[in-house]
């Protein structure tokens, strides 16, 4: 859902730069969670939900893998969030 804001900006600063510059900061901020989730899945090889069903099946507890599984799940939380918000953004260029 797309909200209306108003935002007081400086004269000099265009509506479509400053929602550029808002889109680029999404996409980083989702490439950066995105990538620290990848990096668990090549670790592991396979996806995180693969990985948090074995962690949870398993009768040999793992605490690094535990650790793991708790850091995998913020980046992965967090880089949907990061997709999601990129999302809202480009519709507001339509």
């Amino acid at each position: 859902m797309v909200a209306q804001k108003s935002l007081v900006a400086p004269d000099w600063l265009e509506e479509k730069e400053l929602l550029s510059l808002l889109l680029s900061h999404a996409t980083t901020k989702y490439e950066y969670f995105a990538s620290r989730a990848r990096a668990f899945a090549a670790k592991y090889g396979c996806d995180y939900s693969a990985f948090k069903k074995r962690v949870e099946e398993t009768k040999d507890e793992s605490f690094v893998e535990w650790d793991d599984l708790i850091a995998w799940e913020a980046f992965d939380a967090a880089s949907r969030e990061w997709k999601t918000r990129y999302e809202e953004l480009q519709a507001c260029f339509t």
